[in-house]
């Protein structure tokens, strides 16, 4: 009868605060390294490079922020255009707004997550959590950044210099210095969660 809802390890049930929590329990993030946040940010530098001089320019990340939003249009305008003859006619419109159910009526509806097009380029993950940590942990690539991190002022941003203007963000988080980022550092980079705009501190849409 001992081993009956055993919680130490390979048990599968363990106890917290308000009960058993077992295989329910959210996995505990690994840390971040410098080296897998240096590949996430070259990552996202060869995305912006669209020419691969080395360099970004702010023509070339609109061109390919652009390049991106056309993307996702036409594949907007495919995902109503049922009968795929190039146009939308009254009752394929109507059908789309039906399939949208309530948010189509809504005044509000254009602010939804799932219809807002980036304007910024964000590296690219395949990595559950990890990766869910990585995104908090980069600054997106935007016209600002790209403004900011060149530092020697020329034509455009080398990769070098949003390394360095990256590390900033890093060594930031990094408060106890170990090179690593644990899951309260890259916590720590997020808006505070209490302020204004309700719960959780995002600002009203």
């Amino acid at each position: 009868m001992g081993g009956m809802g055993g919680g130490g390890p390979g048990g599968g049930v363990d106890h917290g605060p308000d009960g058993p929590v077992g295989q329910f329990r959210p996995r505990q993030a690994k840390p971040i390294s410098l080296k897998q946040f240096d590949a996430a940010v070259t990552d996202m530098f060869r995305i912006a490079d669209a020419n691969h001089d080395g360099m970004v320019t702010l023509a070339e990340f609109n061109e390919v922020i652009t390049a991106r939003r056309d993307a996702i249009i036409r594949a907007r305008f495919k995902s109503v255009d049922t009968n795929h003859n190039g146009q939308i006619d009254e009752s394929e419109f109507i059908a789309w707004q039906r399939a949208m159910g309530s948010t189509a009526l809504s005044e509000s509806a254009s602010t939804q997550y799932d219809e807002i097009i980036p304007n910024s380029i964000s590296p690219e993950f395949h990595d559950g959590e990890k990766d869910e940590a990585l995104a908090i942990a980069v600054e997106p690539l935007n016209a600002v950044v790209i403004a900011a991190a060149n530092t020697n002022y020329d034509a455009g941003m080398g990769l070098a210099e949003l390394l360095a203007y990256e590390h900033a963000r890093f060594d930031k988080a990094d408060a106890d210095k170990d090179g690593v980022l644990s899951r309260e550092e890259v916590d720590s980079l997020q808006p505070h969660r209490r302020g204004p705009g309700g719960p959780g501190g995002r600002p009203p849409r």
